[in-house]
């Protein structure tokens, strides 16, 4: 079986982290994984049939990283590399391709262009706006294999580093728990599942939701998640004379958030940029209508108008009109709900995510 060194900037938490252990599991019956990534400090941990070399995210990083990397194909006789961004990912994935005569393999997970700068400031954001396309050129171009998680991912590759050889195919999202759920329930709340900042749009989502509050009385919005953002939006709440109308329950565990889940009228994701979401993977295997709004691989996940509804990004008033549409018609929530299921057992099962990237490794 190939060795494979997978380089990123996740965040990895190997105590806490369910989907970790599914996902290298899997991965480890048709390969050697080798991760190098972010966490608490860890060298050559052996778990899930997985080598884990984490580092401490602070500026760093790289310097580190690249070193550490240079070690690993060294000594552990590498054969691929597989970069899960395009930026400083696929330009370390190319320094050792250059010096080491490695495969190289370069993930799109999302936007590498807009994405960076709407999840929170940079620094220096000028100089890193011309960074950014420039590093993304040569990452692709030096790929010996390119993988998007979403067409539209790829599309925009291709206009870069034509020819090369593209897979697409989602992130692992295992979605037994959801799928499994049995009790069902459509109550009154409308859900949104993330992290609390500028680029998810939640601040158009409470100003939708305060602009048909009067005409639906019982319903509530409830947000899941914690983030910078958090004390803005109840503020905006509280301005907008819905404070109690709206539930922020924080950061939730995986098990309390697919029981709210489970209870929720629909999901509502209203981001302004987004890859291949995997909570609106989470909320169709559950069974639930999803509006979210028309960025990014979120037309490729819902199919508007049959598994929930898509919405002009960054507009309230598009949101509100989806909103009052589902919240008027449970006949039609439960039929969405049950057809977005039907694509999740399809498209998104854990066995497609391992035979597809099995292929991709061995092409």
């Amino acid at each position: 079986m190939k060795k494979v060194l997978f380089i990123g900037v996740t965040k990895y938490d190997l105590e806490k982290d369910v989907h970790l252990r599914k996902k290298f599991e899997g991965l480890a019956r048709g390969m050697n994984p080798y991760v190098l990534a972010k966490g608490k400090m860890t060298i050559g941990k052996n778990l899930y049939g997985t080598e884990f070399y984490l580092l401490p995210p602070n500026i760093f990083f790289w310097p580190i990283a690249l070193k550490l990397a240079f070690g690993l194909c060294l000594f552990k006789k590498i054969d691929v590399i597989v970069a899960q961004s395009p930026l400083m990912e696929g330009f370390t994935g190319t320094v050792l391709k250059k010096i080491l005569r490695k495969e190289l393999v370069v993930e799109i997970h999302g936007d590498w262009l807009e994405g960076p700068f709407l999840s929170k400031k940079r620094k220096c954001e000028f100089i890193q706006r011309k960074a950014v396309p420039i590093l993304a050129k040569i990452s692709l171009g030096n790929a010996d294999k390119i993988r998007g998680v979403a067409e539209y991912l790829v599309e925009g590759a291709k206009k870069i580093a034509p020819g090369k050889k593209y897979f697409i195919f989602h992130t692992f999202t295992d979605l037994t728990p959801f799928l499994s759920e049995e009790n069902i329930k459509f109550e009154p709340f409308i859900l949104f599942v993330g992290y609390l900042q500028k680029v998810k749009g939640v601040k158009y989502l409470i100003e939708a939701f305060s602009k048909i509050a009067g005409d639906f009385p019982n319903f509530k919005l409830v947000i899941v998640g914690n983030g910078p953002d958090a004390e803005e939006l109840k503020e905006l709440s509280s301005d907008l004379g819905i404070e109690n109308r709206v539930v922020f329950k924080g950061k939730l565990s995986l098990n309390d958030t697919q029981a709210v889940m489970r209870n929720c009228y629909c999901l509502v994701l209203p981001s302004l940029s987004e890859g291949l979401p995997r909570v609106i993977m989470e909320a169709m295997a559950s069974r639930k209508p999803v509006i979210a709004s028309n960025v990014g691989g979120i037309p490729e996940l819902i199919k508007d108008e049959i598994t929930g509804f898509i919405f002009n990004p960054a507009n309230p008033d598009d949101l509100a009109e989806k909103l009052k549409r589902l919240l008027s018609n449970s006949e039609l929530a439960i039929k969405m709900g049950k057809d977005g299921g039907k694509i999740a057992v399809a498209k998104f099962s854990n066995a497609n995510y391992l035979e597809s990237y099995f292929k991709m490794i061995e092409q």
